[in-house]
C-alpha cells in the first residue's frame, strides 16, 4: 500500500503561526511525530541484531526481529496497546539516542548504559505492549539497578541488585510476572496503582471532559522512565513523596482546567500534543522562575520545575507546547535555511538578542522563542479579562512584557535572510498579531514597570555581549583625557560573554510586588537590613522609590565600578524627566560607555563617572 505524505498547507501554516490551529492541524503534526517514530524503529531494526552480535553480554541480546514479531501480533491483537506504548515519549528519546550510539553520532546526551542494555530495551518495548494487548511471551529484558522499564505503563523492581542485570518477563493473559535474580514481581495487566515491586506512570486527571481528537491516556507524570532526562540517562526513580505528587498533580490539573476556561484554543493544543511532565528539582519561590524544557529527541514530553501556582503553571504549560508545536512543524516544513561554506561545512548562523534570554541565540533560536513567547503573551493578554485584585495586576505586567519582547524579537527576524518563504509567512503572521497588540491598553503602574524591565534587560544584554573595537576605544579615551571632542562613534560588534551573565533578579521581584504586595513589602524590609546595596537597590527600583534606589545603585557601583548593570540600573531608577544628560546614550549603547571608560583607565585618565563620559560621547552621536 502506499504511504500516506504529510502535507503542510499554506492556510494551516499561518493558522499555527498565530495561534489558531484546529484539531485537524494538531492532528497532523501528531500523526507525522508517529510516523517518524516508525521510521526510527524500522532503522533499529535494519541495525540491532547487527550490533547485538559485538556487544559484550554472556548469552547474548534478544533478537530485535523477534521484538518487532510480537509487537505486529500485539498491533494485530490490540492496536490501542500498542498506540499507547508508542505515545510514550521516552520511547522517542530512547530510540533516537540509540540509533545515534549506533552510528557513532551521539553527541548530545551521556549515556551510562552497556551497548547490550541500550539494544536489549526493544524487548521491553514489545514485552509493554504484549502486556496490555493480553499476547503471552517470555522476554528478556535489561534492569537497570533491579528497575525493569515497560514503556508506557512504568517500572518494576527492584529484582537485582547489581547496576545492570537482565531480567524475565513472562507474559499471560491477565499480566505479567517480572523475575530477577533476587526477587519477582507481578503485574496485573492493567495496573496504574503504586503496589510493592510497581511504580507506574501517574496519569492526571483532568477536572474537564476530554475533547474529541486530543491524546486519550494522559498526560502521565512520570518520576520512574530511566529514558525521561533531556541529557543523559539512564535515570533512577525519584524518590518524591505522595504528598508532592498530588500537589503537581492539582496544578497541572488546575492549569488544564484554567486553559479549558480561558483559552480554549491553548488547551486543545496541550492536549493533542503534550504527553507526559517530568518534574524537575528547581527551588521556586513566588514571582520566580520556573525551568522548563522541551526535546526534539522526546515530542510530547516536557520537563519542568513546580510552578508556585496554576496561573503560572498554565501560562508555562502554553510556552512548551508552543515549543512541542513547532518541534513537530519544523520536522515537515523547513522554516529557516541553513546555510554551507565551499567546504560543505554549516555556516554559523547570526547571533541575536532574545530578550527573554541572558545568552545571544541563533536565528532558530529566535524564532522558536518569539512563537514560544508570542502564545505566552497571548495567554495573559486573555486571562487580564478574567483577573481581578493583584492578579489583573500581575497579567497586566507580564502582558506588558512579552508583547515587547516579541515585537522586538520580530523586528530582528524580519531582516534575517535565512528566513525561507514558508518561514517569511511564519514570522509576518506572528508580526500582524503583535501589531495588533500595540493598540491594547495597559494601566501605568504594571506598564512602566514593564517598559523598565524590559529596557534594564535590553541595556544590560549589550553592556555585556557587545563590544567597540580597541582602536576605537584607545582614540575616544586619547580624546577624552586632552579634553577633547569626542571622534564619531563606529558601530558595535558581538562578543559573547558567558562568563558575565548572572540570573535575572529583576524579573521575579517584580512579579512578587505584583502578585503578593504585602510580602514583598516584609521583604524588603528585610532586605533593607542586609549589606547587599544591589539587592537593596533593585528592591526599591521594583517598588517605585527613586531616591533609595538611587542611593542602592551607588553603592553597588562604588562596591563594583566596573558594573554597568549597577549605572543602568541607576538611570532607569529615575523618571524621564528627572535623568541626565548621557542617559539616552547609556540605555541605548552602554557598550561604548564601557569600552571606553576601560581604555581611559588603561592611559591614566583615571575612573571617569559613566554619566559624564555618556554625556560626552552622545555628542558625537
Amino acid at each position: 500500500m502506499p504511504l500516506d505524505v504529510h502535507r503542510v498547507s499554506r492556510e494551516t501554516l499561518g493558522a499555527m503561526a498565530a495561534g489558531r490551529a484546529n484539531l485537524a492541524d494538531l492532528h497532523l503534526l501528531r500523526s507525522a511525530q508517529r510516523s517518524q517514530l516508525l521510521l526510527i524503529l524500522r532503522a533499529l531494526l535494519d541495525r540491532v541484531d547487527e550490533a547485538a552480535r559485538t556487544a559484550r553480554r554472556p548469552g547474548g541480546v534478544p533478537s530485535a526481529q523477534a521484538a518487532w514479531q510480537l509487537l505486529c501480533a500485539a498491533q494485530r491483537h490490540a492496536p490501542e496497546a500498542v498506540e499507547t506504548v508508542l505515545g510514550d515519549p521516552t520511547v522517542m528519546a530512547w530510540a533516537l539516542r540509540l540509533l545515534r550510539r549506533l552510528s557513532g553520532s551521539d553527541g548530545t546526551s551521556s549515556s551510562s548504559a552497556p551497548r547490550w542494555a541500550d539494544l536489549g530495551q526493544f524487548q521491553a518495548l514489545a514485552a509493554a505492549a504484549a502486556l496490555r494487548a493480553g499476547v503471552p511471551a517470555v522476554l528478556r529484558v535489561p534492569a537497570h539497578r533491579g528497575m525493569v522499564w515497560l514503556p508506557g505503563a512504568g517500572v518494576a523492581g527492584p529484582v537485582a541488585q547489581r547496576r545492570w542485570s537482565e531480567a524475565e518477563v513472562r507474559l499471560e493473559g491477565d499480566g505479567a510476572v517480572v523475575r530477577g535474580e533476587l526477587a519477582q514481581v507481578w503485574l496485573p495487566r492493567f495496573s496504574t496503582t503504586s503496589s510493592p515491586g510497581w511504580r507506574p506512570l501517574r496519569v492526571v486527571h483532568s477536572r474537564t471532559p476530554p475533547v474529541d481528537g486530543t491524546a486519550s491516556v494522559g498526560p502521565w507524570l512520570d518520576t520512574v522512565t530511566p529514558y525521561r532526562d533531556f541529557a543523559r540517562y539512564p535515570r533512577c526513580p525519584d524518590r518524591l513523596g505522595e504528598r508532592r505528587l498530588e500537589l503537581w498533580e492539582n496544578r497541572l490539573a488546575g492549569a488544564y482546567a484554567l486553559l479549558d476556561q480561558e483559552s480554549p484554543a491553548d488547551a486543545a493544543a496541550l492536549k493533542a500534543l503534550v504527553r507526559m511532565y517530568v518534574p524537575r528539582p528547581f527551588p521556586t519561590t513566588r514571582g520566580g522562575l520556573v525551568a522548563s524544557a522541551s526535546s526534539l529527541d522526546a515530542f510530547g514530553a516536557v520537563s519542568l520545575s513546580l510552578p508556585y501556582d496554576v496561573t503560572q503553571t498554565a501560562a508555562v504549560l502554553v510556552h512548551e507546547s508552543r515549543h512541542q508545536q513547532l518541534n513537530a512543524l519544523l520536522s515537515l516544513v523547513q522554516l529557516v535555511q541553513v546555510g554551507e561554506d565551499r567546504l560543505g561545512v554549516p555556516e554559523v548562523s547570526r547571533l541575536y538578542y532574545a530578550p527573554w534570554r541572558s545568552d545571544p541565540r541563533p536565528v532558530l533560536g529566535l524564532l522558536h522563542g518569539v512563537f514560544a513567547f508570542a502564545g505566552v503573551a497571548g495567554f495573559w493578554r486573555t486571562h487580564r479579562a478574567h483577573a481581578t485584585g493583584a492578579e489583573a495586576q500581575r497579567a497586566d505586567f507580564e502582558f506588558a512584557v512579552y508583547r515587547e519582547q516579541v515585537r522586538e524579537a520580530v523586528a530582528s527576524l524580519a531582516t534575517e535572510e535565512a528566513l525561507t518563504e514558508a518561514g517569511r509567512l511564519f514570522v509576518d503572521e506572528i508580526a500582524a498579531l503583535v501589531e495588533e497588540w500595540q493598540q491594547d491598553d495597559v494601566p501605568n503602574g504594571p506598564r512602566a514597570l514593564a517598559e523598565h524591565y524590559c529596557a534594564l534587560r535590553r541595556a544590560v544584554w549589550r553592556a555585556r555581549h557587545l563590544e567597540i573595537a580597541r582602536p576605537t576605544a584607545e582614540r575616544l579615551a586619547t580624546a577624552w583625557v586632552a579634553g577633547k571632542a569626542a571622534p564619531q562613534l563606529s558601530p558595535s560588534t558581538l562578543r559573547p560573554r558567558s562568563d558575565l551573565i548572572r540570573p535575572d533578579t529583576f524579573g521575579p521581584l517584580a512579579r512578587y510586588r505584583l502578585s503578593a504586595p504585602d510580602r514583598f513589602a516584609r521583604r524588603r524590609r528585610q532586605e533593607d537590613k542586609s549589606g547587599d546595596p544591589a539587592r537593596r537597590a533593585e528592591y526599591a527600583a521594583v517598588a517605585g522609590h527613586a531616591d533609595e534606589a538611587a542611593l542602592g545603585y551607588a553603592e553597588w557601583a562604588e562596591r563594583d565600578p566596573h558594573d554597568a548593570e549597577a549605572w543602568i540600573g541607576a538611570v532607569l531608577a529615575l523618571p524621564e524627566p528627572a535623568r541626565e544628560p548621557g542617559s539616552a546614550l547609556l540605555l541605548g549603547r552602554p557598550e561604548v560607555v564601557v569600552g571606553v571608560r576601560r581604555a581611559v583607565v588603561a592611559a591614566g585618565g583615571g575612573l571617569p563617572a559613566p554619566l559624564d563620559l555618556a554625556a560626552w560621547l552622545a555628542a558625537a552621536t
